[in-house]
């Protein structure tokens, strides 16, 4: 007969935060819980074990919610590859699409609809072609 580990559904549960893009362990999350009292699940009562339980399996359900795809996700990581396909960073593809916006309309990458966002798609594809002209140019006069 095998004796049932009685936090095998916690480092279940925190494997699952860490899935979800937290970096955690057990102990950080019992300290937090306790306010540094302690970081050993042992240390626990009856009662703060179940309500520490509880508490994980809320923060899970709540990372996988935060976790599901955007739907527009796809069309910021599509100008952002634009970019780095010259060189560029994430950052300055994020920049440039703040500054230039769309139709006069500027705001927060993250804030563009997606018809915004295919618009920007579309400039992105221009800077990246202007720069390849631009390199093509300068390698011609260079020769």
């Amino acid at each position: 007969m095998t004796k049932h580990n009685p936090y095998a559904k916690i480092f279940a549960i925190v494997q699952q935060i860490n899935q979800a893009g937290r970096d955690v362990t057990h102990r950080d999350l019992v300290r937090e819980f306790t306010g540094g009292r302690t970081t050993s699940l042992k240390d626990l009562s009856t009662g703060e074990f179940e309500e520490f339980e509880r508490s994980l399996v809320k923060l899970a359900s709540t990372k996988k919610m935060l976790n599901q795809d955007d739907p527009l996700d796809k069309a910021r990581k599509a100008i952002i590859a634009q970019f780095k396909s010259i060189g560029r960073t994430t950052e300055e593809a994020i920049a440039w699409a703040e500054k230039y916006g769309v139709n006069g309309v500027k705001r927060a990458f993250n804030e563009y609809t997606g018809q915004e966002l295919y618009v920007l798609i579309k400039n992105a594809e221009k800077v990246k072609a202007d720069f390849i002209k631009s390199v093509n140019k300068k390698m011609q006069n260079g020769l």
